[in-house]
């Protein structure tokens, strides 16, 4: 079943089911993507369930015409990054200072960016998730890439790769549980 499809079932408020459906059919991709802009893993996680709360209570406004992928991933950025922003005007102390501060004392303001440590773990957390990928048997490996990459839809891989859609599906749900495990293991190590 498409996403379309899902949502507008959702919409109807007849079963849970098909939130259930989407929520697990792009988990690992959110979780994947938030780590982008945030480090810690269970921060990730709770940005994820919030990302997935905010999507569905939002649902009416999603456009059958876009991809529900772009359109998750999108609510997953601005989330992360309004944690992102939260978390700095946290830890930030507020001081008081004169405007005519010698051009020397300037350079030792701190920049408001992330910090270079930051940006190699967030970088390290994506090539993990892509070294991941890449260890997939080579059976998972492209429909993963071209669901968790790419974000094509099943119907798109089942076009691309030539699969049937049922493989397609079957093949991309055991990726993602083979993921999800190779990720915990590894943060295990």
């Amino acid at each position: 079943m498409g996403d379309a499809q899902l949502v507008e079932l959702a919409l109807r408020g007849e079963s849970e089911a098909p939130y259930f459906v989407l929520y697990t059919r792009y988990h690992t991709g959110v979780c994947a993507h938030i780590s982008r802009f945030v480090g810690e893993r269970e921060e990730i996680e709770d940005i994820c369930m919030e990302s997935f709360e905010k999507a569905f209570k939002q649902l009416s406004s999603f456009n059958p015409e876009m991809k529900f992928s772009t359109w998750m991933l999108t609510i997953a950025r601005n989330t992360a990054l309004d944690h992102r922003d939260k978390a700095k005007v946290r830890g930030k102390k507020l001081e008081t200072t004169s405007f005519d501060i010698a051009e020397h004392e300037a350079s030792s303001i701190p920049d408001d960016n992330r910090s270079p440590e930051e940006e190699i773990i967030d970088s390290q957390i994506h090539e993990k998730f892509m070294a991941s990928i890449e260890g997939l048997p080579d059976l998972y490996r492209e429909p993963a890439r071209l669901c968790l990459i790419d974000n094509l839809g099943y119907k798109e891989i089942a076009e691309k790769t030539g699969l049937p859609l049922g493989t397609v599906k079957t093949r991309i749900r055991r990726a993602k549980e083979q993921l999800t495990a190779m990720m915990l293991e590894s943060d295990e190590d």
